[in-house]
């Protein structure tokens, strides 16, 4: 108990009823969904990046397309590729477009299905390009959605709880975004994926009746 403190343990105690036994139980299960989660998260995030930006660089015509001006994001995206850049010059070694792509975040990709703000993202991403990705499907409920999964995934990275979360509806929503970027990747998530039996053994983990998965 001393490696968790107080407050970090205190929703979990806060659930079972001051109940420690079964509140260490429900801690140490949240962790076990957390890790079986962050494959498909994991998997949608560099699908989408992926996709998006080899959208954007063949609709701009380089792969740098951030430094065009008729294809420039709005200033919090700019600041996440000057925080790439800025990180990859630290390393003294050249680096490419492919590299700052790699270093940019989850939400950098996401937020290109928003409206953007003054970045009027709609007309310059969404129309141009980004609706090819995703046809059939409406731009604002896409976000949602990937917005959703950017919040689990954060979450899971911060080692936040989710177990009070709907992680059955949320495994489904990667499998299915993943499903319009990458197919293949989610028909094997499908197939192979320990998140369903993970959610499925919660209730006999908090019984007592398995063991806990460290």
């Amino acid at each position: 108990m001393e490696a968790i403190s107080p407050e970090r343990f205190q929703p979990f105690l806060q659930v079972c009823k001051g109940d420690t036994e079964l509140a260490l139980r429900l801690y140490a299960w949240d962790a076990e969904a957390a890790r079986a989660l962050h494959s498909p998260l994991r998997d949608l995030e560099v699908s989408l990046r992926n996709r998006i930006h080899r959208q954007l660089a063949g609709k701009f015509g380089q792969p740098d397309w951030w430094n065009l001006r008729r294809s420039e994001p709005n200033g919090y995206a700019l600041g996440d590729i000057r925080r790439a850049e800025d990180q990859l010059a630290d390393r003294r070694r050249p680096y490419g477009p492919s590299d700052i792509v790699a270093k940019l975040p989850f939400g950098f990709w996401v937020a290109l299905l928003s409206t953007g703000g003054r970045g009027n993202y709609e007309m310059r991403y969404w129309y141009p390009a980004l609706r090819h990705c995703f046809r059939g499907h409406g731009r604002d409920a896409l976000y949602e959605r990937f917005d959703r999964m950017r919040t689990l995934r954060n979450r899971i990275a911060h080692h936040e709880r989710i177990e009070h979360r709907r992680l059955d509806q949320d495994f489904r929503t990667a499998v299915d975004l993943m499903r319009l970027v990458a197919p293949e990747l989610a028909a094997r998530h499908d197939k192979y994926s320990q998140v369903p039996a993970v959610l499925a053994r919660k209730a006999r983990v908090l019984s007592g009746d398995e063991e806990i998965t460290l």
